[in-house]
């Protein structure tokens, strides 16, 4: 099989030929259709997760199909279209795991970080971390879902967001715009907050009634000249500055979702937290619960991600298209 592979930090990106994997006990093998590029996927070809695995095959944005079974899995068939994460596996014993948190176990284990990933033909992954695909959905609309889906309406859930909220998503990018949707679907107001004034009108166009560009002026005051404030600011960029700027903007009880994983240290103003009752919270991915949530959810309320597919042997093209910044929406790598 085709597969890429990066051998240390801050490698290139090497398409390889591999014996197709076998699954094992308990284990499925999927052949990949889609595998949609998260940021995640630069960082680790940069070496700035110190828990990568290499060399390691990237990708855990995964939609396919059952191409074979392990022994002792049960409720999957050959053909069944499925999707993969990035929690591979978890210990399924400790306090977070048995309240259906397995995201926060601390023994994750990250699917094209610790073992490999989905920028293959094929895939190992455990039954019990795989889910069902709609019919609704695309193998390449629901690979985006995986990661950048499940991220954004997992920290909607969790930030105490109620139906006709402000919501303000920081940076309108692969994460950003599904931030949008999900919003949007969910009943809230949304604002967008960019650093790049052309993403106005895809803003608009994406369902937002305000556009805020954090190179004009004060972004906090801005958001609370927004009806007092946003309920929620999604923070989708790894961009420390922005949202320690940002987050007075919030409306009293609000709460600041940092999605984003960036260099450096978020500075809060105390007597703004303190004062407005305001909270701050991180949000990894999701569960398998929320996964198929937010996949049901997307299907059900026709959320479908912006895309722009790319032939595997063009992942190079598609990481410069994602380290630019100036692809709309989200990268995908598509095996035919």
């Amino acid at each position: 099989m085709k597969a890429v592979c990066i051998r240390q930090p801050n490698g290139d990106l090497q398409l390889e030929t591999r014996p197709r994997p076998s699954p094992g006990p308990g284990e499925l093998l999927i052949r990949v259709h889609a595998c949609g590029i998260c940021h995640g996927d630069l960082m680790v070809q940069q070496g700035a997760f110190p828990f990568v695995q290499y060399p390691i095959v990237p990708g855990h944005e995964i939609a396919g199909a059952v191409e074979e079974i392990g022994y002792g899995v049960t409720g999957f068939s050959s053909g069944d279209r499925v999707g993969l994460s990035v929690l591979f596996s978890a210990c399924e014993s400790c306090p977070q795991c048995q309240r259906g948190a397995e995201n926060l176990c601390p023994a994750w284990v990250w699917t094209g970080m610790m073992v490999n990933g989905g920028y293959a033909e094929f895939v190992i992954a455990r039954a019990p971390y795989v889910i069902s695909l709609p019919p609704e959905l695309e193998y390449a609309e629901a690979a985006p879902l995986m990661c950048a889906g499940i991220t954004v309406y997992s920290g909607l859930k969790h930030s105490g967001f109620q139906k006709g909220d402000r919501v303000a998503v920081m940076a309108l990018g692969g994460l950003g715009h599904l931030g949008i949707l999900y919003a949007r679907a969910m009943g809230a107001r949304v604002a967008v907050l960019s650093s790049t004034a052309a993403k106005e009108q895809e803003a608009f166009r994406l369902g937002a009634e305000l556009f805020i560009n954090l190179k004009e002026g004060d972004s906090a005051r801005a958001l609370q000249a927004w009806d007092g404030g946003a309920n929620v600011i999604l923070a989708t960029a790894p961009n420390v500055e922005s949202v320690s700027e940002t987050f007075p903007g919030l409306a009293a009880d609000g709460t600041m979702v940092v999605l984003g994983v960036g260099a450096g240290r978020i500075q809060i103003d105390p007597v703004a937290m303190v004062m407005g009752r305001r909270r701050m919270l991180g949000s990894p991915a999701g569960s398998r619960r929320e996964l198929k949530e937010a996949v049901r959810f997307a299907a059900e309320h026709g959320i479908r991600p912006r895309i722009q597919p790319f032939p595997l042997t063009r992942v190079a093209d598609a990481f410069e298209a994602v380290h630019s910044g100036h692809l709309a929406g989200r990268a995908v790598l598509v095996n035919d």
